[in-house]
């Protein structure tokens, strides 16, 4: 994959500029491009049918958030490094199974941030195949469809496939240019495509991650309960007496994306099938 990078906020001293000469080159990049973006919602999105919904999970065809939620669940108790830079956690989720459970966080601090605040940037997708790829929103177009916020994504048509009308430079330009206080990047992928990037609080996602684990307290939760088989060894079966992370109630396959409404803030999750209790912090 060809590719070039340009940064749009650049770090002085003690505070962020905008490169107004890399802003040219962006323009420049721009009209370079076979074709422009388009806007779209999530749910137009799944209306195409562009959207992916299953994946493979431990031998079985699951939707992708029950198997975030699975993720979450089963690797929880374990230990999580003692990792203090974004280097250290890009090392740690090298692991398939480290790589889900941070992103089944990521998602928990998505689908949060989307409840408390809104999300920090606008999501963006290519599609060049029957369904599209979302990137940079990689993780939140599952936060999105867990939340059904229905967020509005922007798309790089390949093939001209989708029917709505392409957006004008000022038009694309001005969902980005508004973040003066943060990085800001752009890249341009294989003469087709630019993604906007701009910087999230990494230092909360890592929080909530370590939240997760004092949660889970090195032990799997007790279900005072019923589940279905397949997912039995996710908890401990018994009693919940309030002390440390429980559920009651059933927990089935399609219930595991329910997990990923969990914050580590949060003392009770109610759902339609089950109540989670999480008492770590008393």
């Amino acid at each position: 994959m060809k590719e070039e990078r340009i940064m749009l906020n650049e770090w002085d001293k003690d505070h962020w500029y905008r490169d107004t000469e890399n802003e040219c080159t962006l323009y420049n990049w721009w009209m370079q491009m076979p074709n422009k973006p388009k806007m779209l919602s999530f749910e137009q999105a799944k209306e195409y049918g562009i959207v992916k919904g299953k994946q493979p999970w431990k031998d079985l065809e699951m939707n992708i958030l029950d198997s975030y939620g699975w993720s979450w669940l089963e690797r929880g108790p374990e230990k999580i490094p003692e990792a203090t830079s974004h280097l250290e956690w890009n090392e740690w989720t090298a692991s398939h199974d480290n790589n889900m459970y941070f992103h089944a966080n990521k998602i928990q601090w998505l689908v949060n941030c989307i409840r408390t605040e809104g999300l920090y940037s606008v999501p963006q997708a290519y599609l060049a195949k029957r369904e599209w790829f979302c990137h940079p929103g990689q993780f939140r177009v599952y936060a999105i469809e867990y939340t059904g916020c229905n967020e509005e994504f922007v798309v790089w048509d390949k093939n001209d496939y989708l029917r709505e009308p392409e957006l004008t430079f000022d038009e694309w330009y001005s969902l980005y240019r508004h973040h003066d206080d943060k990085a800001l990047f752009a890249v341009k992928l294989d003469d087709n495509r630019i993604e906007m990037h701009v910087g999230e609080e990494r230092e909360d996602l890592y929080k909530t991650i370590r939240g997760s684990h004092q949660a889970f307290g090195g032990r799997k939760p007790i279900l005072d309960g019923t589940c279905d088989d397949e997912i039995k060894h996710l908890f401990n079966i018994g009693k919940y007496m309030g002390i440390g992370m429980g559920i009651k109630g059933h927990v089935g396959l399609t219930d595991l994306r329910d997990m990923l409404d969990f914050y580590p803030t949060k003392e009770i999750i109610k759902k339609e099938n089950f109540t989670l209790y999480n008492n770590y912090h008393k």
